[in-house]
């Protein structure tokens, strides 16, 4: 808490200094002995892989996921989207589109500090930045000394510029999801949104943000549709992040909305692709407070079908996270009799599978800093072949890393 109370200090009255700090802090720890360990825990998941089942590995991790203290909250200040993503579909929610009360935001908040949680998130299938009242919900941060970071398309970004650089006590960190570096592939995956804009709002962003502590990130969700188009990708962009070993996330697609149509006609690892019966998220029992004060358990809950209670209720969030509905929805899933429908249709790719792949490209963007788009395309396509062969094992992954090396 303390460390908190000074961390927000020191970045809203001197932003130049906590930059600084947060540089040097950086280099002391991303060098070559922490990709060393980066890459020596990959060969460990490996081993792991290939002795342990999926599903016997995923019981274990939800577990001992169960039993950890969760210190973060997610509050649905809006459930409304400026544009519509092929993968997302969030126009196909039925629940009724408006922005979380003042009133209710402050509730949400006070009763999540209650339980010594001072991060939340702003969003489930809304975008924050769509969010008028986004300044006010801030203020309410500010004054119960809550931090956040911003998920966004970014499209809305210089609306609420001046209000990111007030509140850079509360907020210091915002990712741009983008998901594609051709105008046409772009505007087929964000459909509504304008390649223009976002370059337009991306360049205000470098410009304004970074300098006064901002951790600025791109995040792009792979699928068939602009797997080939990463070399280009990382080219690109790489040049509107202070780091891109560190602000460059390529993450593959999950079942992300109800309708998997998209998931399963674009997946890239179908061989490492299982039904999420030991969801981490029910684990964790993070609370998902909706638009209307209601609480869920997922962030693909488009519909309330997973509420597990109300925010609204007298005994507040106590009794929501402690009580019979999340018991009876976490039995389901450890006995893998889940009814919910939209926990039946929910797949997730191996989290193992992910966190090598994460680590190994932030090593080849940390050893690789200035090579061409056609040599980042290489190496990326053979990393994904390693996952997809017959060939996944210690000896291949090793040769991968040389070559990086």
């Amino acid at each position: 808490m303390l460390y908190n109370n000074i961390t927000s200090l020191v970045k809203k009255n001197t932003p130049k200094l906590y930059t600084l700090l947060k540089d040097i802090k950086h280099r002391y720890i991303y060098n070559q002995r922490y990709f060393n360990q980066l890459l020596s825990s990959n060969l460990n998941l490996i081993d792991n892989i290939l002795k342990e089942k999926y599903e016997d590995w995923a019981k274990a991790h939800y577990l001992k996921e169960k039993k950890t203290f969760n210190n973060v909250a997610v509050i649905e200040i809006n459930n409304s989207c400026n544009i519509n993503c092929i993968m997302c579909d969030t126009k196909s929610s039925t629940r009724k589109k408006k922005l979380m009360s003042l009133d209710l935001v402050e509730k949400s908040v006070s009763e999540i500090k209650k339980k010594n949680i001072n991060t939340v998130l702003l969003h489930t299938i809304g975008d924050p930045l769509s969010n008028t009242r986004l300044k006010d919900v801030f203020k309410i941060l500010r004054k119960y000394k809550m931090q956040t970071g911003i998920s966004t398309n970014g499209l809305m970004l210089e609306k609420h510029i001046d209000t990111l650089i007030e509140y850079v006590d509360v907020c210091s960190s915002i990712r741009f999801s983008i998901d594609g570096v051709k105008k046409e592939t772009y505007e087929k995956i964000r459909f509504g949104g304008k390649w223009e804009d976002l370059i337009r709002n991306l360049d205000l962003a470098k410009k304004e943000l970074p300098k006064i502590g901002y951790e600025f990130m791109i995040d792009l969700v792979i699928t068939k549709d602009n797997f080939g188009e990463l070399g280009e990708f990382v080219t690109f962009f790489k040049k509107y992040v202070r780091k891109p070993y560190r602000h460059m996330h390529f993450g593959f697609m999950n079942s992300l909305s109800p309708n998997n149509d998209y998931f399963l006609s674009n997946n890239m690892l179908e061989k490492h692709t299982h039904n999420n019966f030991f969801c981490s998220y029910v684990a964790r029992n993070t609370p998902y407070i909706l638009v209307d004060g209601r609480v869920s358990v997922c962030c693909r809950d488009y519909d309330g079908s997973l509420v597990i209670g109300s925010i609204n209720n007298e005994k507040g969030i106590d009794s929501v996270i402690n009580g019979e509905e999340l018991k009876q929805l976490q039995q389901q899933h450890e006995s893998k009799d889940v009814r919910n429908n939209l926990c039946k249709s929910c797949f997730v790719i191996d989290a193992r599978i992910q966190n090598i792949w994460n680590n190994t490209v932030s090593y080849l963007l940390y050893k690789k800093r200035d090579e061409d788009s056609a040599f980042y395309q290489r190496e990326l396509e053979n990393l994904l072949n390693f996952f997809k062969g017959n060939s996944f094992n210690r000896d291949t992954y090793k040769k991968i890393i040389s070559a990086i090396s």
